[in-house]
């Protein structure tokens, strides 16, 4: 029988120590740090409307950063950060792809802002092809194991159960959610440029984005001993700090399942990741100003083209965005 005491019960100092301590809050906090003592521009628990569940939500990490193409200081580029954080009690296990069976896709290197996309030979390129994510970006040339598939460790007293995991999945769905509207919204924000006056001036405002879910504590790469494996294989576990996982969502823009990209990586390895980053952007950059001239050319016919329209989108990224 419940009682009052038992209703009402108080959390004593060190309970409350160790369910904070437990909970993503700090980490949280250790992540903004750390991007923000790496340049970035950072935004905590950020809102954002899902389109599915009709209301609104928000994710823990949203961070930026400016990367000048030249010394104009209205050209650049941002990697972008739509960042989830856990901090897991107990391992986090992935399903890795052999090699050979993993097929690269620029489209799920996501980009918004002006020019997403480039004139070439009478019609329109994606700017993933012009600047050659095929060769030089992490999506299509894996540094890390990849996975579809991952489970959780659930303790039943007497035996552990690897289950689905509920909870990392619907972060993984958040992410992708947010990433989104967050390409909705930037999108969007390029009307600002087609005004009289700031169309005059030369400008890029690309940003690459980098869906990313971060945990405090262990992730597994799993994978059979050999290709031609059974189920009496033994498996092989081991500890990693990086996974690029490639799941299927519906995606709310393209009104279809798509695949996605996210990377999920230990909280220690962050520091390494963003140098992974700093390192694409450094080469989509070189490659920018190499071809400046076909760039600024094909901003212009952007905005012309907008211009022309005798009645302005309500949604600027169907306009201004490259559909594959």
């Amino acid at each position: 029988m419940e009682t009052q005491s038992t209703r009402y019960r108080i959390i004593d100092e060190p309970s409350k120590r160790k369910a904070i301590l437990s909970s993503g809050y700090l980490l949280e906090r250790r992540v903004a740090n750390i991007l923000r003592h790496s340049g970035y521009k950072v935004i905590t628990n950020r809102g954002f409307y899902d389109q599915e569940d009709k209301k609104s939500k928000e994710y823990d990490v949203y961070a930026y950063k400016d990367i000048e193409i030249d010394n104009s200081g209205s050209c650049g580029i941002y990697p972008t950060l739509v960042c989830e954080c856990k901090d897991n009690s107990q391992p986090i296990a992935f399903f890795i792809h052999d090699k050979d069976k993993f097929v690269p896709l620029i489209d799920e290197v996501m980009v918004s802002g002006v020019p997403s996309k480039i004139w070439q030979r009478k019609k329109y390129i994606s700017i993933q092809e012009f600047v050659d994510v095929m060769n030089i970006h992490h999506y299509c040339n894996p540094v890390a194991h990849v996975a579809t598939q991952c489970c959780t460790f659930e303790d039943k007293g007497k035996y552990w159960k690897a289950s689905h995991g509920e909870d990392l999945h619907e972060r993984e769905r958040t992410l992708t959610k947010a990433l989104e509207n967050a390409i909705d919204d930037d999108f969007n924000n390029m009307s600002q440029w087609f005004v009289q006056g700031e169309n005059e001036k030369d400008f890029i405002d690309l940003s690459f984005y980098y869906p990313l879910l971060i945990y405090q504590g262990e992730i597994n790469a799993v994978h059979l001993d050999n290709k031609e494996a059974t189920i009496n294989d033994d498996l092989i576990i081991e500890n990693c700090n990086h996974i690029q996982y490639n799941p299927e969502f519906y995606s709310f823009y393209d009104k279809e399942v798509i695949s996605y990209h996210i990377d999920i990586i230990t909280e220690a390895f962050l520091p390494t990741y963003l140098k992974l980053i700093e390192k694409e952007m450094l080469m989509i950059k070189k490659v920018i100003r190499r071809k400046k001239q076909d760039v600024m050319q094909s901003v212009n016919r952007i905005i012309a083209e907008n211009n022309s329209l005798e009645k302005k989108p309500t949604n600027y990224r169907k306009q201004l965005g490259y559909t594959f």
